[in-house]
């Protein structure tokens, strides 16, 4: 018969192989959950991913405009020189302040394109409405016909709260700025077929890079200087700070 010492010691020995189990178990609960987390991360992330590489496969063609830069995402406003300073402007045609800056600053910088002041590029995105890419994809037609600055500068004086419609991208417009004819043919040809979409897909890849989250974004040989041309007495985008910039008289 054991003795009650036994009896004691046989307890706790059970006690504690208890124990050991039940940490054991807690311990394998808690790597599974942390396993379990992991792969929902991952899963999280990689639709992340896939959504973002899906948005971007959007329809339309591979017309590149003839007055595109090199990497195939803007308009430059005249034939870049790789010895001059470079300023891009990242605009959405639906966004009320890139109107406003646009109206302020355009002459300028058709100016200093002209001039060989600096290589200006357009990049249009599309971060305020689904028209936006539309009218982005007609402006970038209307560079086939040599009138792509003239439909940016009217798809900004035409901006409505309504966005673009078909008739303002392939009537209004195209008759505000002179295209007739075959001209207007070949124009309504790729805007109805979206025949430069992945050209405009190509730009908001790139501002998705550059980091650009908003509209306007100015960027001077690949820095942002949008406080640099802001007039904070006027309240406005400053055309004389631009000049100063570019080095402009």
């Amino acid at each position: 018969m054991a003795s009650s010492s036994q009896v004691r010691r046989s307890r706790r020995d059970a006690l504690q192989a208890q124990r050991v189990a039940e940490a054991h178990k807690e311990r394998r609960n808690r790597l599974l959950f942390v396993s379990a987390g992991v792969v929902v991360l991952a899963l999280v992330i990689g639709l992340g991913i896939w959504g973002y590489i899906a948005a971007t496969q959007t329809t339309g063609g591979t017309d590149v405009p003839p007055n595109a830069n090199s990497a195939g995402n803007g308009i430059t406003l005249a034939a870049v020189n790789p010895d001059l300073p470079t300023f891009e402007m990242f605009s959405d045609y639906n966004c009320s302040v890139c109107k406003s800056a646009n109206l302020t600053l355009s002459a300028v910088l058709d100016q200093a394109a002209a001039q060989g002041k600096a290589n200006v590029i357009i990049h249009s995105l599309s971060f305020e409405a689904s028209t936006s890419r539309d009218a982005a994809i007609a402006a970038a037609c209307a560079d086939f016909q040599g009138k792509f600055t003239d439909f940016h500068n009217q798809l900004y004086i035409n901006q409505s709260s309504d966005g673009f419609d078909d008739t303002m991208l392939t009537s209004t417009i195209p008759d505000a700025i002179g295209l007739t004819g075959d001209a207007l043919t070949a124009f309504t040809t790729c805007v109805n077929t979206q025949a430069t979409g992945k050209f405009v897909d190509a730009e908001a890849a790139y501002g998705a890079k550059m980091k650009v989250t908003s509209t306007p974004t100015f960027l001077f040989n690949g820095n942002k200087v949008n406080s640099q041309l802001f007039n904070n007495n006027t309240n406005t985008y400053d055309p004389d700070l631009l000049r100063a910039m570019l080095n402009m008289s």
